[in-house]
């Protein structure tokens, strides 16, 4: 059998930590190869070669998980937004519902409403704007309350649409916080929120670190393994770009 010949197609990531080469197949079958400074073409593409049946492998299995879903909340333009996080559920509505007669809406369910004719990746430029905006409304009220109840004191706190972290916390105690945790179940989201203040406390991945976590986060386990599975349950409009 040929060799699939989108194989070699992927996104470079130099990381000047990155120690040997590693793949990422994304949600929408795109790979990504991260390496380590130095490491040439010649050597990354030998090695994606190398790769080609997991690559694959990869793809199918993404695409059995995304086989089925609902358009109306995971496609391009969705109808609908559901945000397991902090239990809100919205209805997508494109341009002036009234003077296009697109249909009813269920008037005790909020709204975002996008206009009618933009592009997709335009949409989902806005839903995105639109998700780190509530994950900053709804969020961070929870962050400064959680800090507050351990007598920790984060620095700026900001929020992205990131493809790979949950969350971060620099040396200086700035915490950045991924708008996609509004997808999550509200106690895999109050595990990364805590994971990131502890950091405030061992800016580490340590022992204490992690009893720290424990302490306050007694099921973290089970949480982190949730988080696994969101990747997989993301619309499509929220990694687009």
């Amino acid at each position: 059998m040929p060799a699939d010949p989108t194989a070699l197609h992927y996104r470079l990531c130099v990381h000047p930590r990155a120690r040997r080469l590693r793949l990422r197949v994304e949600r929408d079958g795109a790979l990504v190869v991260t390496a380590p400074k130095g490491v040439g073409r010649v050597d990354i593409d030998r090695f994606v070669r190398a790769q080609e049946d997991w690559i694959e492998g990869r793809r199918r299995h993404l695409a059995h998980r995304r086989s089925g879903r609902d358009p109306a909340l995971f496609g391009p333009r969705p109808l609908r937004i559901e945000l397991p996080a902090i239990g809100e559920h919205w209805q997508v509505v494109y341009g002036d519902s009234r003077a296009s007669g697109a249909g009813r809406h269920d008037a005790s369910v909020p709204m975002v409403r996008v206009p009618a004719d933009e592009a997709d990746e335009f949409v989902a430029r806005r839903l995105q704007a639109w998700l780190k905006q509530r994950a900053r409304t709804r969020l961070a009220p929870r962050v400064e309350a959680l800090a507050a109840l351990q007598g920790m004191r984060p620095g700026r706190l900001s929020f992205r649409n990131q493809r790979s972290r949950w969350g971060s916390c620099s040396s200086n105690g700035n915490l950045s916080l991924n708008a996609r945790l509004l997808f999550c179940s509200p106690g895999a989201c109050d595990y990364v929120l805590i994971h990131e203040l502890v950091h405030l406390e061992h800016p580490n991945h340590s022992r204490r670190f992690w009893q720290r976590v424990e302490a306050l986060c007694p099921d973290f386990r089970q949480r982190m393994r949730e988080l696994q599975e969101v990747w997989h349950r993301l619309p499509d409009w929220v990694g687009a770009s």
